[in-house]
């Protein structure tokens, strides 16, 4: 019974709660633990009862040490069996978490690629170290232990009814003090969050815009945001800390006082010789049992009503992104890439940026995608590579949509980088093989050769195990770029989407990018380029050109360059600045 009320704190329809329920028949042994445990509290009044009771009348020293003996195997028992069930918890905990973390990492890698922006990236996974940390403590345990309440009012009752009736009032009244504060908690705990939420994003964007706060002369503004924010949020926490302490400094004083009633009670009792004289100590060791669980819950209110706050936030956050499911492994692609009706639009946004774009490439083709800002270049490249899923249509390589395949087994045939260079916290050699902890050293090397990034690699400090941190391992903006390209040419994939590569780069690195381009053509690779320069396009076959989300031209390279009266492409002299494409050309 008690594991099903342990159970209950958890939507039988969620995903943590079905993590939870795998370990039902743990639950169920910690349960068994429980009622033993309290059956034994018992010792300490009974042991009190004898000793007021027979000892003390009969003045026997053997009575008492046999009594003595007895209430020490209890309570050594009973230390054994609190901490099996505390460390039983703590490993439940781990195990929920354990299960739990990859679907969590699913929520915060894929929910803004799918539903919605999140407007707290970790929220998901703070979530998940509180609903942790309470199964963890000693919340569930309170909650185990709460149904034993009746059996110590059942043996007051025997003492004497006026006992039992007065341990029962006072039960209840610690539990409308719950219920009252459970009240007062619950919407200061959700404020409490939101601002805390808030303040962690304000200081994070802060931290990555450090150079912009200071460069602009926005250092005290920003300082004063964070001042305010920090002052709400101790505000909030605050008064849901004050809540916290009344309810229980009010639970803790009336439970003295009603341990002092009952020792009262008990003397009436026993001058009326309604009881002995060591129902007077037995009864008041009894009424405090009796109220421990409920105190305990008190206690533990604010950490289970976050608990429950944060399991449904979470809960919510899993059911948009579900778990995926198993697919079959496809050859891998060597023939076309095919587009068919491909429309997009920003996930959770009711926007289309994309609109019924439709072509097809086939092997060795290398494809310039140009168009003026906004037009829905990069919004086409996220949706050709899979990181935004269509609204309609669909793309496929060698005839399969990429929602048919694996994400780990596709990106290995996929070479993809953004318009904003980022690089990951770990070394060179990491991050151009993708992290992957069985790359093979002259694989890495060979695509660092491909981005023509190797000589600048090996000359610094450290090589290919220079480390690269949040500050991109001191390295400029081209440097970085070409390190992302000799990412995206790792493993040779098939596809190879390169949204502006030559942002940053000199004529040396636009050489280079050149060269990797006829590489990736001359093994039968199909690579997308969205191009801001127009020097680029001397490397691509073909030409798809966007206005207002839509498909205008496509087709081979110089035709439609003729159709919109361009000049064709001339490679830049190394003393030549690099042309642009004009927004109004393409348009």
């Amino acid at each position: 019974m008690q594991d099903k009320l342990m159970l209950k704190v958890f939507d039988s329809e969620s995903e943590i709660g079905s993590a939870l329920r795998r370990f039902r028949f743990a639950i169920g042994q910690i349960s068994i633990i429980s009622a033993v445990l309290n059956i034994l509290m018992l010792g300490g009044s009974f042991f009190m009862l004898l000793v007021y009771d027979e000892v003390l009348p009969s003045r026997s020293i053997p009575t008492l040490v046999g009594l003595l003996i007895i209430i020490t195997i209890v309570y050594c028992f009973q230390g054994i069996l609190d901490l099996l069930r505390s460390r039983a918890m703590i490993q439940i905990g781990a195990l929920v978490d354990r299960e739990v973390t990859p679907r969590v990492f699913d929520v915060i890698t894929k929910m803004e690629l799918r539903r919605r922006e999140m407007p707290e990236g970790t929220q998901a996974a703070r979530d998940l170290d509180a609903i942790r940390s309470y199964v963890s403590g000693s919340g569930p345990l309170a909650l185990l232990d709460l149904p034993w309440v009746l059996l110590y009012l059942a043996v007051l009752f025997m003492f004497h009814w006026t006992l039992g009736v007065m341990a029962m009032v006072g039960v209840l009244v610690l539990i409308a003090i719950m219920l009252a504060a459970d009240r007062m908690t619950k919407s200061a705990t959700m404020k409490a969050t939101q601002i805390g939420s808030s303040r962690a994003m304000l200081i994070e964007m802060c931290r990555r815009n450090a150079e912009v706060i200071y460069a602009l002369g926005m250092h005290r503004r920003a300082r004063q945001s964070w001042e305010d924010a920090s002052a709400a949020f101790v505000r909030s926490t605050d008064r849901l800390a004050d809540v916290g302490g009344r309810m229980q400094g009010l639970s803790k004083t009336f439970r003295m006082l009603l341990q002092s009633l009952m020792l009262a009670a008990g003397a009436a009792l026993v001058i009326d010789n309604l009881a002995s004289g060591g129902v007077i100590i037995a009864g008041s060791i009894l009424s405090a049992r009796a109220l421990a669980p409920v105190e305990a819950v008190i206690s533990n209110w604010k950490g289970m009503t976050g608990c429950v706050q944060a399991w449904k936030r979470l809960d919510a956050m899993l059911k948009q992104v579900p778990a995926p499911m198993p697919t079959m492994e496809l050859p891998a692609p060597s023939n076309r890439l095919s587009v068919e009706g491909l429309t997009l639009g920003p996930p959770g946004a009711k926007k289309v940026t994309v609109n019924d774009v439709s072509f097809t490439l086939a092997a060795g083709d290398v494809l310039g995608i140009i168009g003026a800002s906004g037009s829905g270049k990069s919004s086409l490249l996220r949706g050709l590579v899979g990181i935004w899923a269509p609204l309609r249509g669909a793309v496929r390589l060698d005839g399969a949509s990429i929602d048919q395949w694996d994400p780990d087994i596709l990106g290995a045939h996929i070479g993809f980088m953004p318009q904003m260079t980022d690089l990951f916290d770990g070394t060179i050699a990491q991050n151009i093989g993708r992290f992957d902890p069985d790359a093979r050293s002259e694989d890495i090397i060979a695509a660092a050769k491909s981005a023509d990034v190797h000589d600048l690699i090996v000359k610094l400090p450290k090589g290919y195990n220079h480390p690269l941190g949040t500050n991109g391992g001191n390295l400029s903006a081209g440097q970085r770029q070409r390190v992302a390209l000799a990412r995206a040419l790792y493993g040779d994939p098939f596809l190879i989407a390169l949204d502006e590569p030559n942002s940053n780069l000199d004529a040396n690195g636009e050489d280079a990018l050149g060269a990797a381009i006829q590489a990736a053509r001359a093994r039968n690779a199909i690579a997308i380029i969205v191009a801001h320069r127009s020097n680029i396009l001397t490397h691509v076959t073909h030409l798809l050109v966007m206005s207002n989300g839509q498909m205008q031209l496509f087709g081979a390279r110089d035709k439609v360059m003729e159709k919109m009266k361009l000049p064709a492409p001339v490679p830049p002299r190394t003393d030549e600045k690099p042309a642009v494409i004009s927004s109004a050309g393409a348009a």
